[in-house]
């Protein structure tokens, strides 16, 4: 989906994989984020919130939740880590992460309320006055002040993804703020919901979705009734060229994910999108039958966001080789478990097992089997960021390995 766009702006990343893994250095199965280009996609789109009044919150779910990323995201000017559910947030605490926003998907389940009051989030979403009394129960078991909570709101006609429904109607969020706020432990300063923003394929442009007036319009109500609305929370689609329309809208904060690493749909729509691709999965060609080559796949998610689209990837033991070497790949349907994918026209391309395996699209790797590395130093930015062991300028450096679904020991999540 985005391979044209790395073979154009990141070949230094296709040599680093490729070269690794043949080295034994870099596992089949594997998302590699290039640090230097995460930076820099982060300081664009930081700048660009700051320019337009936005704060942010790193989505990380997308990159398998990789500290090295998220740190690297965070030093370039974003904001802590916004938690779609409790494994986000044992992940933040694991690796000494500042947690910003939990619940923007999933509420606490029962039994986390404890470990998420404990990470010190700056605000947590409830869909119900059940989970703000479990929330405020937490708190106060802590100490210290109420909980700042967002409700989840919906309206007529706004849109939602399948499982995503759920909170208060907009049209009693007054009173739902009300009986919110009387509970002890929680104070209601703000609201949200997802997706403000979507990919319209046809126009070939990010737009509002309804979702984003109704947001907007239950904090003005909320504020015109008294409440100290200080958060309108409006995700989806996040990218430098799309925080305009949620902050001429009324939006106060977004939540950037697939922009860090240059993988959103206003990168397939426009060249002229400011982010690079700074993520690529990585895996293997395991055995070849017939016409046909079978890459291992266990971490393979692709996130289709715009429908259907053919996919294809670098296959081959060098960066010179790989980049000349493009093939068709076929995955598994929906709903069937990723072993292999399958590289098509196999035996007139050359490929043979043990050949490097480089794909570009959307990723949810937090969703899969897969691994997550970092490396930095590939386009000369000095030293390592993220926490890696300093190194000379301009040495490329490989960050650990993590398993994309990284947890505390004995947390609930």
């Amino acid at each position: 989906m985005f391979l044209d766009r790395l073979l154009a702006h990141n070949r230094p990343l296709i040599g680093a994989v490729v070269t690794a893994h043949q080295e034994g250095r870099l596992l089949a199965n594997t998302y590699v984020a290039d640090l230097d280009t995460v930076a820099r996609n982060a300081a664009t789109i930081a700048e660009a919130a700051r320019s337009r009044g936005l704060s942010t919150y790193v989505m990380a779910k997308q990159y398998g939740r990789n500290p090295d990323v998220t740190r690297t995201a965070i030093e370039a000017g974003l904001g802590p880590v916004v938690a779609v559910d409790t494994a986000c947030v044992s992940a933040a605490v694991r690796h000494g992460l500042p947690v910003g926003h939990v619940g923007h998907l999933v509420q606490p389940h029962r039994g986390s309320e404890d470990f998420v009051v404990g990470a010190d989030p700056e605000v947590v979403t409830v869909f119900s006055v059940d989970a703000a009394r479990r929330i405020g129960a937490a708190a106060v078991r802590r100490g210290g002040a109420p909980v700042s909570v967002l409700l989840r709101v919906h309206g007529d006609g706004d849109r939602f993804y399948f499982g995503h429904g759920g909170g208060f109607p907009a049209a009693d969020v007054v009173a739902a703020a009300r009986e919110v706020d009387a509970v002890e432990g929680v104070a209601v300063h703000g609201v949200t919901t997802f997706p403000c923003l979507l990919a319209d394929p046809e126009q070939r442009r990010i737009v509002a979705t309804p979702n984003l007036a109704t947001v907007v319009a239950a904090a003005e109500r909320l504020r015109a009734a008294g409440f100290d609305i200080r958060q309108v929370n409006a995700p989806g689609t996040t990218s430098a060229r799309s925080l305009t329309i949620a902050a001429d809208a009324g939006a106060t904060h977004v939540e950037p994910g697939n922009a860090i690493h240059g993988t959103t749909p206003l990168h397939v729509f426009s060249e002229e999108a400011p982010e690079r691709p700074a993520i690529v999965y990585v895996t293997e060609v395991s055995h070849v039958d017939g016409d046909d080559a079978y890459a291992f796949a266990a971490g393979h998610y692709v996130d289709k966001v715009l429908g259907e689209f053919p996919l294809t990837a670098l296959v081959g033991r060098d960066a010179a080789t790989a980049v000349e070497r493009v093939a068709r790949v076929d995955t598994a349907p929906d709903g069937a478990i990723h072993y292999y994918t399958v590289l098509r026209d196999a035996r007139r391309l050359g490929i043979r097992p043990g050949d490097t395996v480089v794909m570009c699209f959307r990723p949810q790797a937090f969703v899969t089997r897969g691994r997550t590395r970092s490396v930095a130093g590939l386009h000369g930015a000095g030293s390592p960021r993220a926490g890696l062991h300093e190194a000379e300028a301009g040495a490329v450096v490989w960050g650990e390995r993590y398993d994309a679904e990284a947890r505390v020991v004995g947390d609930p999540s």
